[in-house]
């Protein structure tokens, strides 16, 4: 995957059940994730905390605890790879995972990390492919990282998207 900015919306991005399923929002300073993310109507937005998983056993129980994963999950790939293609615990339309301060999950491994990639690409895929009959739906990953510390990681392995900052909609009263 290339590290070139997609003119891809962002938001529009969210909705479609094409791949890419997991990629890279670049944030200027002063800006937060969860400020350029607009999640659409019925959606269930996430935010992992990235300074929590430094290591797979913090990203895993940062997951268990952010998605609250069920009791059996087993704190491995295999066992967050299953429980992100269910997810019946958590019903919704779509899912957008928007993981903050990317540049410090597994800062020191970077196989693990691609392994993070590979799982959080193959969930994407086996939403938008339909769950035992049921229709597809939109799971998308968002790492977010600062312009300044996208250097910390030599290859992220993502293609990048554009985004901007989401006003709140004006309702007439």
């Amino acid at each position: 995957m290339t590290g070139r900015t997609s003119d891809l919306s962002l938001t529009a991005h969210l909705q479609s059940i094409k791949p890419p399923w997991t990629v890279l929002l670049v944030l200027k300073a002063g800006q937060r994730a969860e400020s350029m993310v607009k999640i659409p109507e019925g959606f269930l937005f996430k935010v992992i905390r990235g300074k929590k998983c430094r290591t797979t056993t913090g990203l895993f129980a940062e997951l268990a605890e952010v998605l609250e994963l069920p009791d059996y999950f087993g704190h491995n790939w295999d066992a967050l790879e299953e429980c992100l293609a269910d997810l019946e615990w958590l019903p919704a339309k779509g899912y957008v995972l928007v993981f903050t301060d990317s540049e410090l999950i597994l800062p020191d491994d970077e196989e693990e990390f691609a392994t993070c990639l590979e799982v959080l690409n193959d969930a994407g895929e086996t939403w938008a492919g339909g769950k035992a009959g049921a229709r597809a739906r939109s799971f998308h990953s968002v790492l977010a990282v600062s312009e300044r510390n996208k250097s910390k990681r030599q290859h992220w392995g993502l293609p990048q998207v554009a985004a901007f900052p989401v006003r709140p909609s004006r309702h007439k009263g």
